[in-house]
């Protein structure tokens, strides 16, 4: 789940589209949108596009859909669909429902870059580095899967520290774990002790995201404890930075 509440000059990036997108104002009956794109690609408002243009857009959707397999042309399709919603929404001041609309295209949007990114990931991105998301709450667990899957991660998550160890007792060995530490039924700190003391994990790299204090968990930093500790809130741009600091270069 992407969350859309945006700061101003903040972005929405669909790496695998080449694309990044801005809401910067609504209101008035309009949506401000900003739209980078890659210099091939036109971008131009629906109402003042050629019908040229708009024949060339249409054809362009069709050989990207036959080129595609059945989930990511359904995609295509309701995204289309939805810019129409959206453009009969404003004309009829109906701003609040264009919002929801937006979203949710920007929603699909999202779905479809990962798509894209899964369909290539073995050709173009050879190396992707793993990580496991543990945390208990849905909503920051969704987030935070989406922050690194955006950030070149193939991303598994789970809900506490048992379905961790169960997930790596019959899956590959990720490269970075990132583990929330108050949880039901397995904290982090249990979990981490778990996994310190089983030689096939040896060297994994856990990353502590908590609101509580290391001191109080008596947790240390370091191969018997988790490689760093992220007090919440958390910045997701610094723990991918020490993520990528401290892990092995990809080799393409």
């Amino acid at each position: 789940m992407l969350v859309l509440s945006r700061k101003e000059n903040e972005k929405i990036l669909f790496p695998h589209l080449g694309i990044a997108l801005q809401i910067l104002r609504v209101g008035g009956g309009k949506v401000r949108l900003g739209v980078e794109a890659p210099d091939d690609v036109s971008v131009l408002r629906y109402e003042i596009a050629s019908e040229e243009q708009l024949n060339l857009f249409a054809e362009r959707l069709k050989q990207t859909a036959r080129d595609q397999n059945h989930a990511i042309r359904n995609r295509l399709h309701s995204t289309l669909l939805g810019l129409c919603v959206v453009q009969k929404q404003l004309a009829l001041n109906k701003t609040e429902d264009a919002e929801q609309t937006l979203e949710q295209l920007l929603k699909q949007m999202e779905g479809l870059d990962r798509e894209l990114g899964h369909g290539h990931r073995d050709a173009d991105v050879p190396g992707r580095r793993k990580a496991l998301v543990v945390e208990d709450n849905s909503n920051e667990r969704g987030l935070l899967a989406s922050y690194l899957s955006l950030s070149g991660f193939e991303v598994e998550a789970v809900e506490d520290g048992v379905k961790a160890l169960d997930y790596l007792a019959s899956h590959e060995r990720p490269d970075a774990i990132v583990m929330d530490m108050q949880m039901p039924r397995l904290g982090g700190a249990e979990a981490v002790g778990v996994l310190r003391s089983d030689p096939r994990f040896r060297g994994l790299k856990v990353y502590a995201v908590s609101g509580m204090n290391q001191s109080d968990l008596h947790l240390s930093i370091g191969p018997e404890g988790v490689n760093h500790w992220f007090t919440k809130p958390l910045d997701p741009r610094k723990l991918v930075e020490r993520i990528n600091a401290e892990s092995e270069p990809v080799v393409a």
